[in-house]
């Protein structure tokens, strides 16, 4: 009877270590999360310095690029922007394959473009909300944003640098 006792013991217990391994959460999800909280900082960091080296840590230099594209735009007109993430809220995260997350958020920024020429505040907004779905890649034991887009129906593209992009 006791070894019954004790075989059922350890049955119960080995169910439960299972059950509460299944109900752990993935650890990928808060460094995908952390990369992306991240990511926005840098962005935001890069417009205002017009230096998109800031994002070198946490974004693929394909991303890296494409943001390029969009500060010298800016640049080219003469302005630079400065950003504020007032709030993000992750959605949905998975995993589609071992190195790639994809993540859903929702964000609000406000921003500021102001002249390099005059300093003057040439347009600002507040408030603005994007919906975004970031792809992330792993590379060298990191995350890395990768690709950004809106999920929203009324953008035809992602957020970025001007009133179209992300801040």
């Amino acid at each position: 009877m006791r070894r019954l006792t004790a075989v059922a013991l350890a049955v119960v217990l080995i169910a439960m270590a299972i059950a509460l391994a299944a109900c752990a959460p993935d650890p990928r999800i808060a460094q995908v999360q952390s990369t992306v909280r991240a990511y926005n900082a840098q962005l935001a960091k890069a417009y205002a310095e017009q230096d998109m080296n800031a994002l070198a840590p946490v974004a693929t230099k394909k991303q890296a690029e494409t943001e390029y594209y969009l500060m010298a735009s800016l640049g080219e007109g003469k302005l630079r922007m400065f950003s504020k993430l007032d709030s993000l809220e992750f959605g949905s995260i998975v995993f589609p394959g071992d190195t790639v997350a994809l993540a859903r958020t929702s964000e609000v920024w406000d921003y500021r473009q102001i002249s390099t020429e005059t300093s003057a505040v040439v347009r600002a907004e507040k408030g603005v909300t994007y919906h975004l779905e970031y792809r992330l890649v792993l590379q060298g034991g990191r995350w890395l944003v990768d690709s950004v887009k809106s999920t929203d129906p009324t953008r035809t593209a992602a957020p970025s640098g001007a009133a179209s992009t992300t801040p």
